[in-house]
């Protein structure tokens, strides 16, 4: 399949490895077992053999380099003592997003900070052939700490690479036999549903980014594959077929399905549309009516399009710039719905709600000491808001406050036992308190929430 090396494998990763893969790579704990020397002896080879930079003041740590090998890794687990990412010439990561330059040979200038910047564009991650691996350190870690999201930047850069390894990034990987024959029209068949889908404006399973090219496509499709293999399959079964053959696994037999607390993408209908006629509304109210409405469907870009509406009627609507803030969550526009959610403050202090939606905001952009304090005050505001006790939680948890964090996730539980989030949550806390036995419960738990809420029990044992 691909032009293999031997040689002797590089050490297994030490303790401290582990540790930080368990930390910030949520699939490793659901790693098999036959498989977590193979996924070590990966990560060590590339942390041992390749060349790993830092750029735009950046300077790498170990966590940096494990965490980057750890998801990576994870695109190999079926192929044996293959290893394939010995071709890669270096990895490099920015403290944030980057500017890259096409220069005349092909390649392109990331290092460097002189020269044209019209030419350029500001990219998160970057992989082509013969080319380094370039990824934002913030959007790795963010991408690979949060389960389910469907994004990956490390499995979408990698898997650039891994498409180019025949010699073409083209969105067919180096396939032999009948694969080779059914890849070209599985792939042009779902590549065309989904650019329909997303002129159309439908949610998707797949990322609408996909509908770029093709080469973007196998990316996203590889990231949906690992981040959300239940759905994939269930809504793409040819091409998910064709990815279990290709990866040589299959990871909805060995992830659970765990359910964020937004997803972009959970519905393969057209737009709804909302007729607010009969309420006698007009202007911002009829606006504000329908965004309501769109957003409790789940349809987060129409809603956030008729609040936009309402808030260009009404700039001072505190309700209706929390309700595109939980729209612009929804859609992974985290920045857009920080500064709602700020105005809401500024206008309301007492919203519970924008104190609810910054803190995500603030979560989702990895400034927890914002969140938490906008997690407090919703805590304050009303004690009985679980969604404040949630944040409050995760922002102890990456603080490693362990014993905070299980008593303010215990509590989140306890608010909405049917948070799927939160049980996966004081899981891991349990689990790194060497609570097993407990974690082992809210695990249970929060797959049987994401898979079908309507059987969960609403009792909420305590550990």
């Amino acid at each position: 399949m691909f032009s293999w090396f031997r040689r002797r494998p590089a050490a297994v990763a030490s303790g401290d490895w582990e540790s930080i893969l368990a930390r910030n790579v949520w699939h490793y704990r659901f790693v098999p077992d036959e498989w977590r020397t193979r996924h070590g002896e990966v990560v060590a080879r590339m942390v041992a053999e390749r060349r790993w930079e830092g750029a735009g003041g950046l300077v790498l740590t170990d966590e940096m380099r494990v965490t980057v090998a750890g998801v990576a890794a994870l695109m190999t687990l079926g192929y044996d003592d293959r290893y394939v990412y010995h071709d890669v010439p270096a990895i490099i990561l920015y403290p944030g997003a980057f500017n890259a330059r096409r220069q005349d040979g092909g390649w392109l200038d990331l290092l460097g900070g002189g020269g044209d910047s019209d030419v350029g564009s500001h990219r998160l991650g970057e992989a082509w052939r013969r080319g380094p691996i370039v990824l934002s350190w913030p959007d790795v870690i963010r991408s690979a700490r949060r389960p389910g999201r469907g994004q990956n930047l490390v499995l979408h850069e990698f898997a650039h690479y891994v498409d180019g390894l025949n010699g073409d990034t083209d969105g067919i990987p180096m396939v032999t036999g009948a694969a080779a024959r059914r890849w070209p029209a599985v792939v042009s068949r779902e590549f065309d549903r989904l650019v329909a889908q997303a002129r159309r404006g439908e949610l998707t399973v797949l990322d609408q980014y996909g509908a770029t090219n093709h080469a973007e496509f196998f990316a996203v499709s590889t990231e949906c594959f690992f981040e959300r293999p239940h759905d994939m399959r269930e809504r793409h079964g040819e091409l998910y077929g064709l990815m279990a053959d290709f990866y040589r696994q299959d990871p909805s037999q060995w992830l659970p399905r765990l359910a964020p607390r937004r997803r972009v993408a959970q519905s393969m209908r057209a737009p709804m549309h909302v007729d607010v006629s009969g309420l006698g509304l007009s202007g911002a109210d009829a606006a504000f009516a329908e965004g309501q409405a769109l957003l409790s469907a789940g349809e987060f870009r129409a809603a956030a399009a008729a609040l936009d509406r309402a808030i260009a009627a009404d700039p001072n609507d505190a309700e209706a710039l929390v309700l595109r803030a939980e729209a612009r969550l929804g859609l992974g526009e985290f920045e857009s719905a920080r500064d709602d959610a700020l105005a809401a403050i500024a206008i309301e202090p007492d919203s519970v709600a924008a104190q609810v939606a910054a803190a995500e905001a603030f979560f989702e952009l990895d400034d927890d000491a914002a969140a938490g304090k906008h997690a407090a005050q919703a805590r304050r505001l009303d004690a009985k808001e679980p969604a404040g006790w949630l944040y409050g939680g995760l922002v102890a948890l990456n603080q490693e406050r362990m014993r905070e964090a299980k008593n303010l996730l215990k509590r989140a539980v306890a608010l909405d036992p049917y948070d799927g989030d939160a049980h996966y949550w004081l899981a891991t806390v349990c689990e790194k308190l060497g609570d097993s036995r407990s974690a082992a419960r809210y695990y249970d738990r929060a797959e049987l929430l994401a898979a079908a809420p309507d059987e969960a029990d609403e009792s909420e044992d305590s550990p």
